[in-house]
């Protein structure tokens, strides 16, 4: 493969290091929904099938801003902070009026931020691509791992809604300096891809569209019914349920800043196989879970397991097209995942009676993800891409 990436320099360490604490905080931002989740359905009296819609909202909002992608980085990734600040700011003061509107558009700018950073970073380092990706991710899961103790620790003093406003605040620190990087960001430009002819990119693209739909929905579905969930078990401590959410995040971050070193070991494709068969033994557990131990045990093993799986497929896509107008709807089908399948746990978990039940749907859904996985190599091993 040809870099075609022309920049005058290398990342100044301001760039570098917004992106990162960016990155940060939409690992926060994703998850924040999830984790007041219990407080917030109290508070205004949500049933599942209501709490799965503020999900739904959310998350088709995040994927029609990674549809909203311009060549222009620098734009996109501005307008994505901008968006996120104000709708982060107009949640926090809904008191559950148009809840799902505001979220809607809070979705816009996750999602519009979270792909032009994986998008600049996929061009600042186009020849350890899968590393650098990984490592983005960890600091993903470093936010995601502070969030549900930032969230349970709020709730002690404010109301749940509120720590949407301490976000927004937070998050005009990376949009101030990212948009005083114009001159580097804006030169920025696409690579060139490994496959040349339409017909083949979209015979890879569109499996690696779907695996990441249903990736993103279970990472979304566990995560963010995790705390309700381990909170229904009756425990005697309250605890149980930030602590087995946390466990979740702590092994996915460690898992995706581990990655690289296990990469020099193993292919991407048999860490792939792995990490998905495991996958699957993990959600059985959780499933079977009726004990604290068993409940953070399950949610640690799912988090290790899904860790290297997004920024590998993440990757492959990023290879294979050739710029925003090619990859945008890669990741806004990748977003929709999480729109859909929380959604349908708590459609299940409300015609059950069961949210046991309800995240029968991420097991089925990672069963899925294995079968894709498998076709996906095999049309990439016959093809001789050097994807694999």
């Amino acid at each position: 493969m040809v870099d075609s990436l022309k920049v005058e320099s290398k990342p100044s360490a301001q760039v570098v290091g917004a992106l990162y604490f960016g990155f940060i905080l939409t690992g926060i931002g994703t998850n924040l929904l999830g984790c007041i989740l219990p407080a917030l359905s109290a508070a205004w009296g949500l049933s599942d099938s209501h709490s799965g819609f503020l999900f739904t909202a959310q998350f088709v909002g995040s994927s029609t801003g990674a549809l909203m992608m311009q060549s222009n980085l620098y734009k996109s990734i501005v307008r994505g902070y901008v968006l996120l600040v104000l709708g982060a700011t107009a949640f926090a003061f809904s008191h559950g009026h148009f809840a799902p509107l505001f979220l809607f558009f809070y979705g816009l700018g996750l999602g519009s931020s979270m792909t032009a950073t994986s998008m600049i970073f996929g061009r600042m380092y186009t020849t350890n691509r899968g590393a650098s990706l990984s490592l983005l991710n960890a600091f993903w899961g470093l936010g995601a791992v502070a969030c549900p103790l930032l969230a349970t620790a709020w709730e002690q003093f404010e109301s749940p809604s509120s720590i949407y406003l301490g976000l927004a605040v937070a998050a005009t620190l990376p949009l101030i300096l990212l948009a005083l990087q114009f001159r580097y960001l804006s030169q920025l430009r696409d690579v060139v891809t490994v496959l040349s002819e339409r017909t083949s990119k979209l015979s890879l693209l569109i499996p690696l569209a779907i695996f990441a739909f249903l990736y993103v929905g279970v990472e979304s579905s566990i995560s963010g019914w995790m705390m309700t969930y381990v909170h229904r078990m009756g425990l005697a401590s309250g605890l149980y349920a930030p602590i087995a959410t946390s466990f979740f995040w702590i092994a996915l971050l460690v898992g995706r800043s581990v990655a690289p070193v296990v990469l020099r070991r193993i292919s991407e494709s048999g860490l792939m196989l792995i990490t998905l068969c495991v996958l699957l033994v993990s959600n059985v557990m959780l499933l079977l879970s009726y004990t604290p131990a068993m409940s953070i045990a399950s949610a640690s093993l799912a988090g290790l397991m899904l860790a290297p799986i997004f920024p590998l497929c993440l990757s492959k896509v990023l290879a294979i097209a050739s710029g925003p107008s090619e990859s945008r709807w890669v990741f806004a089908v990748s977003g929709l995942g999480g729109a859909v399948v929380p959604w349908m746990t708590g459609q299940v978990a409300s015609v059950s009676g069961s949210l046991r039940t309800g995240l029968a749907v991420p097991l089925v859904a990672g069963f899925v993800m294995l079968l894709l996985q498998l076709r996906t190599q095999r049309l990439i091993s016959d093809r001789g891409t050097g994807l694999g």
